[in-house]
């Protein structure tokens, strides 16, 4: 789990100093987006929240920034506007963001039943990203809970593959962001195919995923931030803003 402890100015001025020193010598064939950069040379906040969840290891925060920004640079991250993404994913509330958690943080929902392998999974990882990157620009780099609702889902739903990505997408490029994985309403004929799923989560991510149904849901997401297909008194019906 990332530490509440803050790293030294010396280890933040550490990652930023190698990574302005590798610009200039070894300059990546696309250049990071200006925004990015301007997030290291101005701010400490990123830099702050890999040290922390990379236990204040320099050099693997190092390794992982530059990945990050030539990561975010070749998904065109910045590039991402509701205007440019799947209407018919983004409208029909695939994924979306709706009320917070018991700790305050937004609930990222990821409507199980909707997926199937037929649908295009880079335009499913854009819209992703799309919320994420929204959600970090108005919370401040603050966590969010990733809740999969699982409620009328069936085999045909889970596509390993999209499960896999979107492991991947929050392991490697916001491993600081995860509150809680909240997995809702599990169908017992999906229990074998979701501990396979637990066989691709890293150790960290296995300490707060947690498996929830309409009687303890409360636990994490309380009656009146729950929508009332989940147990709760919320009467909520997705449509995008």
């Amino acid at each position: 789990m990332p530490s509440d402890q803050d790293p030294t100015p010396e280890q933040i001025s550490q990652v930023k100093t190698s990574i302005l020193q590798r610009l200039e010598k070894e300059p990546p064939a696309e250049p990071f987006h200006p925004n990015d950069l301007k997030r290291i040379t101005d701010s400490d906040l990123w830099i702050t929240k890999l040290l922390q969840v990379y236990d204040f290891d320099v050099e693997k925060c190092i390794t992982r920034l530059w990945d990050n920004l030539a990561w975010r640079k070749s998904f065109g991250v910045y590039d991402i506007t509701e205007a440019n993404l799947n209407q018919e994913f983004l409208n029909d509330g695939s994924i979306y963001v709706h009320n917070k958690d018991r700790d305050g943080k937004p609930l990222l929902i990821l409507t199980i039943k909707k997926h199937s392998k037929s649908r295009n999974q880079e335009d499913l990882l854009r819209i992703l990203v799309f919320w994420i990157e929204r959600l970090q620009r108005d919370s401040n780099l603050d966590k969010i809970t990733i809740f999969m609702d699982m409620t009328g889902a069936g085999l045909s739903n889970l596509d390993m593959g999209f499960i896999k990505s979107i492991i991947g997408v929050f392991e490697t490029k916001y491993p600081y962001v995860p509150n809680y994985i909240l997995v809702h309403d599990l169908p017992f004929l999906l229990d074998a195919a979701f501990k396979l799923v637990k066989t691709f989560l890293p150790p960290e991510a296995l300490k707060i995923l947690k498996v929830t149904t309409k009687k303890d849901i409360d636990q994490y997401v309380d009656k009146d931030n729950c929508l009332k297909i989940w147990g709760g008194n919320d009467d909520y019906v997705y449509k995008f803003a």
